[in-house]
């Protein structure tokens, strides 16, 4: 069990500097790459030990369900051919990252000492300062200068306030310190990035117990965060998702989401849809779907050849996998919320919580799901899915000493 909170505590601490803050340095662009094949590859080398209980055999089955499905897909998408084999690769690589973090977590169960939890702590603390330093223009918003929009620094600061929280003694001045170090995101914030901080403000300040979704005040709760999140977000939210899928004016991130919706009622493409790296992804950035050319997308500013906007929000890349790629994406986070309904320990509910919620809002105008950028949500949800069983391997081994203490007294 050790050696897999070792590898797990190294992961991490080259993870988040190298993925997260610093990716678009020279020879830092391939790292999440690199370390998704080594989480793998270490995973697999695992697979047999869980028999001794060092590791998490119940999602090793649904693991592999997904990795024939992708296998699928991948194969599907190189006969039907709408785009070429170079996009349907890259596709694939970026399409199995993020489940496969979730899943791999999940499976290996790395239980940090609390030492190992210090540094992890430290080292993201200390990548967030460098980060606000290392950008002069977000580091002159402190003396009242000019406020640029950074989602890395938004990433970076709710990453790291989580995590902090996660393996910190709960109590009122973590909480505390948490906010402070989400709050830091404030320098340099995107729309949605304010959306996150209600909610991570409102999940650990307000949420004393587990959430009952037949309940009429939890429902009202839920309904109130939603309308609070929209009125903050509601000038950006407004411009793409409600004027500008009715108005006259084709915008980018609009055009994206009606025409995968197009793409889903197109007889052509049912039931598995056009196939990978062709709407949405780096696959269809990089070799240019012809799918933008058949949608008259490619005379939209930002999703001509080279447009940075064509992969610029995660949920109209579903429409590549069809209403079968729709329903498993459904199906998977259905689990994992009842799943996440079953965790016991508040600590761990709270921060599986505001990490879906992160992920549900920032793949709304963002693509990071499937880059390095969002393999931090997904680690922490797969500690989180682990809290249960921790908790009660914690219980018997107290048992046990317990046990062998009273064995040990001496018999009088």
């Amino acid at each position: 069990m050790q050696q897999i909170a070792n590898f797990y505590f190294w992961f991490w601490i080259i993870y988040f500097p190298t993925c997260v803050a610093y990716n678009d340095l020279p020879g830092f662009s391939s790292i999440d790459e690199a370390l998704t094949v080594i989480l793998i590859g270490y995973t697999f080398s695992k697979r047999e030990i869980h028999r001794r209980r060092f590791t998490n055999p119940e999602p090793w089955r649904e693991y592999i369900q997904f990795l024939w499905i992708l296998a699928f897909y991948v194969a599907y998408s190189l006969i039907r051919a709408v785009n070429v084999s170079g996009a349907v690769y890259l596709d694939a690589i970026q399409t199995i990252r993020p489940f496969s973090v979730i899943y791999c977590t999940w499976i290996l169960n790395p239980r940090f000492t609390e030492k190992q939890k210090k540094w992890i702590i430290r080292v993201m603390v200390l990548t967030l300062l460098s980060w606000v330093v290392y950008h002069p223009s977000t580091a002159a918003a402190l003396t009242g200068g000019r406020q640029e929009e950074f989602p890395v620094l938004g990433q970076l600061a709710i990453c790291t306030g989580m995590t902090y929280y996660l393996f910190s003694e709960e109590n009122k001045y973590t909480r505390r310190r948490a906010l402070f170090l989400v709050a830091i995101g404030l320098l340099a914030p995107k729309f949605k990035f304010l959306g996150e901080c209600i909610c991570f403000y409102a999940i650990i300040t307000y949420l004393h117990e587990r959430l009952d979704f037949k309940s009429g005040k939890t429902l009202g709760a839920l309904l109130l965060l939603i309308t609070v999140v929209l009125a903050v977000t509601w000038t950006r939210f407004d411009f793409y998702y409600v004027s500008g899928m009715t108005g006259d004016d084709r915008l980018a991130r609009p055009e994206t989401y009606k025409t995968a919706v197009k793409i889903l009622f197109e007889p052509e493409y049912f039931p598995f849809g056009p196939g990978m790296g062709t709407l949405g992804t780096n696959g269809a950035w990089k070799y240019y779907s012809p799918l933008y050319y058949k949608y008259d997308l490619n005379t939209i500013w930002g999703l001509d050849e080279g447009g940075g906007f064509i992969c610029d929000a995660y949920y109209p890349t579903l429409a590549q996998f069809g209403w079968v790629g729709v329903i498993l994406f459904y199906i998977f986070w259905k689990r994992r919320l009842k799943d996440f309904n079953q965790i016991r320990d508040l600590k761990y509910y709270r921060i599986f919580l505001m990490a879906f919620f992160c992920l549900a809002i920032e793949q709304t105008s963002d693509s990071s799901f499937l880059s390095g950028k969002g393999m931090g949500y997904c680690i922490l949800i797969g500690l989180c899915l682990n809290a249960n069983r921790n908790s009660e391997s914690t219980k018997k081994k107290e048992v046990r000493q317990s046990q062998q203490h009273e064995d040990l007294k001496p018999v009088i």
